[in-house]
């Protein structure tokens, strides 16, 4: 009986030895760090039309399963980009390329790079998008007023507001190809300012410079298109709803003085 015991007692040695060493070896395994994503750029602000780009790059020491690039408008995610939101690469390297448009005008667009490896890890980095405000975007997707027109004739007099009625209800229309016209609406034709040349010298076509702080406007002579008049605007603030500018007038041909007239823009909807 003491010998049955003795084997017995044996046996259950060598099966907790055994599972000993196993438990023993398999906490001498190596640790594999978990993947990172490294990003080229990790944010970029610009205007509608311009290109963010940024390089992904995946080290994954336990060997790389997937890179899923997935699509945030704010916290919410853009179901139009991938699958569902999602767009997934086998590669280790990435570059992603994202044309600013007026989705971001309201709220910031973020790429989220996340890698797996094959022992299911994960790591991740974010690619933040601000969008802009641009002239462009504004001149081309609202119709303009004037508001408001300050300027003076003789330097001993303040600058005052020179806006006539006729002048409110004039609208002014910016086309993609550079184009561009004036409804002059109800009152024309008369009434000072600018409306007693309305439909002589129209406006044709405009023109923005390369970092949108000119607006320049050209006016042709309907009956002799070598009577041209340029308007350059100097662009000094502006927003979704309004545009603030200035223009130097010469008006010395009518014995007033040169001065810089301040214009605001209102914005119409198209």
């Amino acid at each position: 009986m003491r010998y049955k015991n003795l084997i017995f007692f044996l046996a259950v040695s060598f099966v907790a030895a055994s599972m000993l060493m196993v438990s023993s070896c398999k906490d001498e395994e190596p640790t594999v760090a978990a993947p990172s994503v490294s990003l080229s750029e990790a944010a970029f602000t610009g205007k509608i039309g311009e290109t963010a780009s940024t390089t992904a790059t995946v080290t994954a020491p336990g060997g790389l399963k997937t890179l899923r690039v997935t699509k945030y408008l704010g916290t919410d995610i853009d179901p139009s980009y991938g699958t569902g939101g999602t767009m997934e690469v086998t590669s280790s390297s990435f570059t992603l390329d994202y044309t600013l448009s007026d989705e971001g005008l309201e709220t910031p667009v973020r790429f989220n790079f996340e890698a797996e490896d094959d022992k299911g890890q994960t790591g991740d980095a974010d690619f933040i998008i601000t969008t802009e405000l641009s002239m462009k975007y504004l001149l081309l997707n609202f119709n303009w007023q004037w508001e408001s027109k300050m300027g003076k004739c003789l330097d001993s007099e303040p600058e005052t507001e020179m806006i006539v009625d006729c002048e409110k209800d004039n609208v002014y229309i910016f086309n993609e190809d550079g184009t561009m016209t004036i409804d002059y609406g109800d009152l024309t034709g008369s009434g000072g300012g600018t409306c007693d040349f309305d439909g002589i010298r129209p406006a044709t076509n405009w023109e923005l410079n390369a970092d949108e702080t000119e607006l320049t406007i050209t006016n042709t002579n309907v009956f002799d298109p070598t009577d041209v008049q340029i308007e350059v605007y100097r662009i000094t603030t502006f927003d979704a709803m309004e545009i603030n500018s200035e223009q130097t007038v010469d008006l010395t041909a009518f014995g007033c003085v040169i001065w810089d007239w301040k214009f605001t823009w209102g914005a119409v909807p198209k």
